[in-house]
């Protein structure tokens, strides 16, 4: 379960990848523009950009399998939250704010450490897929030595 730290570090604007995979057990990857956590730290929703959804989607229709790997420079803090698919719809207007802010911060993120925000601004980041997640595992990946250990 997600508590309210862990749920913290990931809406701060940070790294955020979905993996999938298919039937031959072929990876897929798309970034995320951002996650909201919800209330019962059980399930989370995945901001995909529309242009970048039909790759993972199917793969998630077929075995419903995902993991979201998330990043903080400068840092290294990262975890890994392993899920099971239980749906997509499009955002809503109503959350396009909230989606364009956490992929904003993200952006001033890589520039303290030298990555010029001109250089990503031109990503397609709306329309989004939301993708819902019920977690089943959560890893810590930070580098040292509890890399790999459950966490929660």
């Amino acid at each position: 379960m997600i508590d309210v730290e862990l749920a913290a570090f990931l809406q701060e604007g940070i790294a955020i990848q979905l993996g999938t995979r298919n039937a031959r057990f072929e990876p897929n990857g798309v970034r995320v523009v951002a996650v909201a956590v919800d209330g019962d730290g059980r399930h989370l929703v995945a901001y995909v950009p529309d242009a970048a959804a039909p790759q993972v989607l199917s793969d998630l229709e077929s075995n419903g399998q995902a993991a979201l790997v998330f990043a903080r420079p400068p840092d290294e803090r990262a975890c890994q939250v392993k899920g099971t698919f239980t749906g997509a719809r499009p955002a809503s207007a109503e959350e396009r704010a909230g989606v364009e802010a956490q992929w904003d911060r993200w952006l001033d993120r890589l520039a303290s450490i030298g990555v010029a925000r001109p250089t990503l601004e031109p990503w397609i980041t709306w329309p989004c897929t939301a993708i819902r997640l019920r977690v089943t595992a959560i890893f810590n990946q930070t580098p040292g030595p509890n890399a790999g250990s459950p966490i929660a």
